[in-house]
């Protein structure tokens, strides 16, 4: 046998994989909560959106009415009429509420007693 021959040696390869291997297993949790933060920050973005489509609401409210009016949540199309076109992969359900329709992780509402307030709540659904 030659042993001035070039290359690696099965041990020397065996502990490269190795040491890829613990790499990979530290870096690929990483990586998925990584796709879990960038689905609150998708909620956290809808959720602005509808807060500024409310504004304009009843911004447009104190020109026809005279008197800053946010819409009444028990009608079927108030969140049709804010945020039009619903983004991608959102749905509405029967109570003015939307699914993320992916996996149903993300959920938020939005509520009006009488115009004058608004609340719009967003929680983390356990499938």
């Amino acid at each position: 046998m030659n042993r001035n021959s070039k290359g690696f040696t099965l041990i020397e390869l065996v502990t490269v994989i190795a040491i890829l291997g613990v790499l990979a297993a530290m870096t690929v949790p990483k990586f998925f909560d990584l796709q879990t933060q960038a689905k609150i920050e998708t909620e956290n973005m809808i959720i602005g959106t509808i807060r500024a489509g409310l504004e304009t609401y009843a911004a447009n409210q104190i020109v026809t009415t005279g008197s800053k009016v946010y819409p009444i949540s028990s009608t079927s199309t108030v969140l049709t009429d804010i945020l039009n076109p619903v983004p991608e992969g959102w749905g509405y359900d029967a109570s003015n509420e939307h699914v993320f329709n992916s996996d149903s992780t993300a959920k938020w509402t939005y509520s009006s007693a009488g115009g004058a307030l608004y609340t719009i709540g967003s929680r983390t659904l356990i499938p």
